[in-house]
């Protein structure tokens, strides 16, 4: 019984081991997958076997020499073409990050509509920051917009 176990233990693991192998994929295979199925459908050139050496010949003269091993080929980095997806990848809103004196053009120290229109998030909230409703947003107005929002949540 333990020897059948053992029979089965080997099986088992064998198995396990060639399961990968059997699902692996060509790197290349896609828009030239026929090509690449062809090669690999070709059997490769082999070599006739080399003929036993007899007891009177001398056993080095007739062995072939060893074919070295052939390098594996290293898979292709992923690109970032993603045109064959049919997607476009997204693009950040903005990177660089903008203070309160870059978008106040006249330097009067508060922002117009039109100053804080190139900011999406403060020209959705402008109307409810303008506390007196002036039609100008001061540091202070916005300041106590934004405390009232944290506060709020």
């Amino acid at each position: 019984m333990t020897s059948r176990n053992s029979l089965m233990l080997a099986s088992f693991i064998a198995a396990a081991l060639a399961a990968p192998l059997a699902f692996a994929q060509d790197a290349s295979l896609g828009a030239s997958g026929s090509a690449s199925v062809q090669a690999q459908a070709t059997p490769p050139a082999t070599t006739p076997p080399a003929t036993p050496a007899t007891p009177t010949e001398d056993p080095g003269a007739m062995a072939t020499p060893a074919t070295p091993a052939t390098p594996a080929t290293p898979a292709t980095p992923p690109t970032d073409d993603t045109s064959a997806l049919g997607a476009t990848p997204a693009t950040p809103a903005s990177t660089k990050a903008v203070n309160w004196s870059d978008l106040d053009a006249d330097k009067d120290g508060k922002l117009s509509k039109t100053e804080a229109a190139s900011v999406n998030s403060l020209t959705k909230a402008f109307d409810q920051a303008d506390a007196d409703k002036d039609g100008l947003l001061s540091t202070d107005e916005y300041k106590a917009y934004l405390d009232a929002r944290v506060q709020g949540h």
